[in-house]
């Protein structure tokens, strides 16, 4: 029953209801005004000499970078992407396209591109100005992306905010791989058979409402597919955010919802390049921030920005710009090169020639498959252990600030709660949710969770790999680059909670 929650009598019914999804949408972006206008005003205290004191006492940042940015991944491990169904943004921009323009997005938009280049920009936003410190600059980051959702459904079809410039769907749609969920068709041979695809294919229709006696008559339109999926058609659950707009117009009732075994969508096909290269940039943030902890292999991934901001005579702001461009895309190229040259290399094939003037060739040889293809290759099985990290860092870091909850809530602004716990010291500041005895064996079993899924997809891509591919050779490339940023996590680990 699992397999299809709409078997499931009460909540099947709930999940096909519209008001259901419409009234978690609105209660979503009534909460994200809220923050917005609760930490508009709010950036440090006057008098008081801590530089970001309402770093988690602002009920602003307390919910928007413990709770969304970390607790949304546990959400993302069970469902993938399921957040995106009741995300206000995606329903701003989907409201507002219905009286927009609805252009199609142009070929060299609609890639991965966009949206990593929106990731390496919130990362340098965090790196110069702390973004992440100060309500008053969280609550305009919130403000610009609400702005940005509206002119993207004024210009483009629905979801293209999410296409172009959400980075989480992104990184959602990554761990969607992973996660036990999907959104299929029975396969019970209707949808072959079927000419309207009401499901996907939008238009109007005429919807009947009696009231007694008075029958009424609405020329209604059909809500199509935001990401342009057809459902007998999708191989893998990185693109549906879940909208159930095909399950509401399919007049068969062919499409279920539900659960599935783990990682399904491992190994069925690289990446494609332009979501390897986002993956590049996801794997050395995740990187840079596990290191955070451990302040000698912080200090080793630092030094070449460092080194390189000296030489030209940078100060902070120039390190900051720096470092964010190192750490989000040459320190996880460097980490993967071994493993791509090793791949490169077991495929390279050298002839012993016998003395004699070799003849020209009829046809010009091959180039081979190119760089992003085997990085694509590559980084697949790394999803898991990305994921892994990822829920270690939000792990630990509720486990170390879901406690400030109970002060922002009774004071959104955050600034009496900091002053009766750092000044007047007439309350205790909030402690660990688990101890850390506890906490450090629940982050090593994660990161070997992780680890052990990330082997078992290197060998579910290894038998997808194409016949002009040397399985050992990839074999061996692709462990290499597991357990090179596997052993540096797990370093950091032993190093933070295992010897203090």
């Amino acid at each position: 029953m699992l397999s299809n929650l709409f078997d499931i009598p009460l909540l099947g019914r709930l999940l096909r209801a519209r008001w259901f999804w419409r009234l978690l949408r609105l209660v979503a972006l009534v909460l994200l005004l809220a923050m917005i206008a609760w930490g508009w005003h709010q950036h440090a205290i006057p008098g008081v000499s801590t530089p970001d004191p309402l770093m988690y006492t602002n009920i602003t940042n307390h919910l928007f970078w413990v709770w969304w940015i970390m607790g949304v991944v546990f959400v993302a491990l069970l469902l993938g992407r399921f957040w995106c169904a009741v995300c206000p943004l995606g329903w701003l921009n989907g409201i507002f396209a219905r009286l927009g323009l609805r252009r199609e997005l142009p070929g060299w938009l609609n890639n991965y591109l966009p949206v990593t280049l929106a990731l390496v920009a919130l990362q340098v936003a965090i790196y110069l100005q702390a973004t992440h410190r100060y309500p008053d600059l969280t609550a305009r980051l919130l403000a610009l992306t609400v702005v940005l959702a509206i002119v993207c459904g004024l210009v483009f079809r629905p979801r293209a905010f999410c296409r172009l410039l959400c980075p989480a769907g992104a990184v959602f749609g990554l761990y969607a791989r992973v996660a036990p969920f999907e959104l299929r068709t029975r396969n019970d041979g209707t949808c072959p058979s079927c000419k309207g695809r009401f499901c996907v294919s939008g238009g109007s229709f005429w919807q009947r409402f009696s009231l007694g006696r008075m029958v009424l008559y609405w020329h209604a339109r059909r809500d199509d597919c935001p990401m342009d999926l057809v459902p007998d058609e999708i191989r893998d659950s990185r693109d549906c955010t879940y909208c159930l707009h095909c399950v509401n117009n399919c007049p068969s009732n062919s499409i279920r919802l539900g659960f599935r075994r783990w990682m399904a969508d491992i190994g069925k096909a690289p990446l494609p390049a332009d979501e390897a290269f986002f993956l590049v940039v996801l794997f050395g943030l995740l990187t840079a921030n596990f290191s955070k902890v451990y302040v000698d292999l912080r200090q080793a991934l630092l030094w070449p920005p460092q080194q390189a901001a000296l030489l030209l005579g940078w100060g902070g702001d120039g390190f900051n710009l720096l470092a964010a461009v190192w750490v989000a895309l040459l320190l996880p190229l460097l980490l993967l090169l071994p493993a791509w040259a090793i791949w490169r290399l077991s495929e390279t094939r050298v002839q012993a020639g016998d003395g004699l003037q070799p003849q020209r060739p009829d046809t010009p040889p091959s180039s081979g498959p190119g760089f992003w293809h085997r990085l694509g290759w590559l980084t697949l099985p790394l999803i898991p252990l990305l994921l892994a990290v990822h829920l270690v860092l939000a792990l630990v870091k509720i486990n170390a600030k879901a406690g400030y909850l109970p002060f922002a809530l009774r004071d959104p602004s955050g600034v009496k709660s900091f002053l009766a716990i750092n000044v007047m010291q007439t309350m205790n500041p909030p402690g660990l949710l688990l101890p850390l005895d506890l906490l450090k064996w629940l982050v090593l079993l994660a990161l070997a969770g992780g680890i052990a899924a990330s082997l078992h997809a290197v060998r579910r891509c290894r038998r997808q790999l194409p016949a002009e591919h040397s399985e050992a050779g990839y074999t061996l490339a692709a462990l290499t680059a597991l357990l090179v940023p596997a052993g540096l996590y797990i370093a950091t680990v032993i190093r933070w909670l295992f010897i203090r």
